[in-house]
């Protein structure tokens, strides 16, 4: 892929994240050592990051010792599974927002597995330079969610397991669908009430119940599930821009 045309705009993504990014403290764990190098040069400052390496065990340590707000991870490391690392996280600590790139061909299980745990960010490798790793930042941030197209859609080639459990689309209100439909856009609960002029509260109460209709364990896992039952159109914020 030639990204010379978008070097500028790189640029420019890489400038505008870097206050949004200000109060984040990171473990940053790629499993190669040029990428995270570039990465850490072009987009975090030395006090934003608690710890930076390439191995799910390195990754752990700082996680236990440095009480970071966000894990950026590649699905392949040096040692260990990025996936796998995610799970663990956010099995162990619910609040820590996640973003996983993926380069590899990973299990489907499994990838359903890290969004069943609440894994916030599910980003192809191959969308960073187009700009999709600046809104996938952004939204996380945020309090949104981010899962990529690609990634969708590898869900949905493997999702006949659901038919044969009897899995159907589950009856939504109107605004039910609306709040869904941002949901998975990846707007957090106040982005929500101001686009539908309605409260926060109220926001809550749909999320609550879009929970419960559709049998998912968080808002990233609903996401997911909207999509494949084709309740929602795909989210603008899945594409890269």
């Amino acid at each position: 892929m030639d990204l010379t045309a978008r070097i500028g705009a790189i640029r420019q993504n890489a400038a505008s994240l870097k206050d949004l990014l200000e109060q984040e403290r990171f473990v940053v764990c790629f499993g190669q050592h040029s990428a995270l190098c570039f990465f850490l040069a072009g987009h975090l400052s030395e006090h934003q990051v608690v710890g930076a390496c390439t191995t799910a065990t390195e990754a752990v340590a700082w996680l236990e010792t440095s009480q970071p707000t966000f894990l950026l991870c590649s699905d392949q490391l040096e040692e260990g599974c990025g996936i796998e690392l995610v799970i663990s996280a956010k099995q162990r600590w619910p609040s820590l927002r996640t973003l996983l790139l993926i380069n590899g061909k990973p299990r489907a299980s499994r990838l359903r597995v890290a969004i069943d745990v609440g894994c916030d960010g599910l980003l192809l490798d191959a969308s960073v330079g187009l700009g999709a790793a600046s809104n996938a930042l952004r939204t996380v941030c945020g309090g949104g969610i981010v899962i990529d197209r690609s990634v969708v859609a590898l869900l949905h080639s493997t999702a006949a397991s659901s038919a044969a459990t009897g899995l159907g689309a589950p009856g939504l209100s109107p605004r039910e669908r609306e709040v869904l439909s941002l949901l998975a856009r990846g707007d957090n609960n106040a982005a929500i009430a101001s686009a539908l002029v309605i409260s926060q509260d109220t926001v809550k109460s749909h999320v609550k119940h879009l929970l419960l209709k559709l049998n998912a364990k968080g808002r990233t896992h609903a996401a997911v599930q909207a999509i494949e039952l084709g309740l929602v159109d795909w989210p603008q914020s899945a594409r890269a821009r």
